[in-house]
């Protein structure tokens, strides 16, 4: 009997505990959910409060005041090098954020890339339109929530040459539309929304994650070739700036089409892998590339080799990768440096090397390394230009090439953008 007793007690505790388990999640999900409400009657009530108040005092002259402090009262302010100039106490306490942290989070890159115009110097003011930008909060990432974690903002503003700092600025205004978006979440679910959902959002921190690797094993590559030549080491360090300026205005031009390659992605692995264009020199004799008097011919074919060098290195780890399952996918990647290694000295008109290709037949990331390593050789110090140009003298000597050495088009995007080139040179200066 006792022995039954305890049967029955045992089932009976078991089943106690589950109902218990089971009574803490409902506990721990009302009072979720709850919280939830509080803060969605919170954003209603203000909503309906600015909605009267607007009703009763949306006047002409108002409007018209509305619309100059919203035109000329700039809240946060980046340059055209996404340095962070100004930013808003209360946007950054509304996503939970300090002001180091939110500049180096992916938002200020998906701003830029995704919705944030390139600067047009054909004129003074560019305006930004508004459009609909969600930051998740940070105490949301888990799977168990129902609503979107999101804070909701309108940005708009304008992009303006600024004299001071001599170069151009963002001027964006923000305004919270949480309480509205939150309102007609249950009706709608907005695309912007969705695409940036909590998955979305981890996906997006593991590809700046493998795009922070990228750069480090590159940067270790360089470090090596800096050991070998130092004048090379001091090029590199100006060529991922000069590349990135040039390869975002060709995009914006519309000139980068690549195949079977997200845009932007292509564009980033362009500027990374820019400064392995010269990695061949690694096999030609330091005391040539370093050599203070003009190469005798039988050197000058020594250094005319490092397009081909460069680019059988690479080909060694891609025909490596290729017979591997798990890296084969990286092939597409590796095919840019490649390219850029192999063609940087083509020429437009047919008369570079190492094949003589011409015209679109050189790769476009080959032609916007061309640019960028004649304008970078024209200004940089090295043993054999000890008088380096004026920025004047290198674009006149690049915008003459046009058609010649350089793509025309590729050119075009190089006049919109010049002043960025001679900004680097500056900051080294300094």
């Amino acid at each position: 009997m006792a022995k039954r007793l305890d049967l029955l007690y045992g089932e009976l505790h078991k089943k106690y505990a589950q109902l218990v388990g089971r009574y803490n999640l409902l506990v721990n999900t009302a009072t979720r959910n709850r919280n939830t409400f509080k803060r969605l009657l919170r954003n209603y009530h203000k909503l309906k409060k600015n909605y009267i108040i607007l009703r009763r005092y949306s006047t002409q002259k108002v409007t018209a005041l509305i619309d100059h402090i919203n035109n000329e009262k700039y809240q946060m302010v980046f340059d055209e090098y996404r340095h962070m100039f100004k930013i808003p106490e209360d946007f950054l306490d509304a996503v939970e954020m300090d002001s180091d942290e939110f500049h180096k989070s992916v938002y200020v890159d998906i701003l830029f890339e995704k919705f944030l115009p390139q600067p047009d110097r054909s004129q003074s003011v560019t305006v930004i339109n508004a459009f609909k930008f969600p930051v998740m909060l940070k105490n949301y990432e888990t799977d168990n929530d129902v609503l979107y974690p999101f804070v909701h903002f309108t940005i708009l503003g304008k992009i303006e040459w600024s004299k001071e700092e001599k170069k151009y600025l963002y001027y964006l205004n923000i305004e919270d539309i949480s309480s509205s978006v939150e309102l007609e979440y249950f009706q709608k679910t907005d695309s912007l929304i969705h695409s940036l959902s909590i998955s979305n959002y981890n996906l997006l921190n593991a590809k700046k994650t493998i795009e922070m690797h990228k750069r480090m094993l590159i940067s270790l590559t360089c470090s090596l070739i800096g050991e070998y030549s130092r004048e090379t080491s001091v090029h590199l360090k100006n060529m991922e700036f000069l590349t990135t300026y040039l390869s975002l205005e060709c995009k914006r031009l519309e000139l980068i089409h690549p195949h079977n390659y997200d845009l932007d992605e292509y564009v980033k692995d362009i500027n990374y892998t820019s400064v392995l264009h010269d990695i061949g020199k690694m096999a030609i004799p330091s005391e040539v590339l370093e050599k203070d008097e003009a190469l005798t011919d039988e050197e000058l074919n020594q250094v005319k080799q490092h397009p081909a060098i460069g680019a059988t290195y690479i080909k060694r780890i891609i025909a490596m990768f290729e017979t591997d399952p798990l890296y084969s996918s990286y092939c597409s990647f590796l095919q840019i440096p490649w390219e850029i290694c192999r063609y940087h000295h083509e020429r437009w008109d047919g008369g570079g090397y190492p094949e003589g290709l011409s015209g679109e037949n050189i790769p476009i990331a080959a032609r916007i390394i061309s640019v960028v390593d004649t304008y970078e050789a024209l200004r940089g110090i090295r043993a054999y230009n000890h008088q380096p140009k004026t920025h004047e003298e290198a674009f006149a000597i690049i915008t003459a090439e046009a058609g010649q050495q350089f793509d025309p088009h590729i050119v075009e995007a190089f006049v919109n953008i010049h002043y960025k080139f001679d900004h680097v040179f500056s900051d080294t200066a300094l």
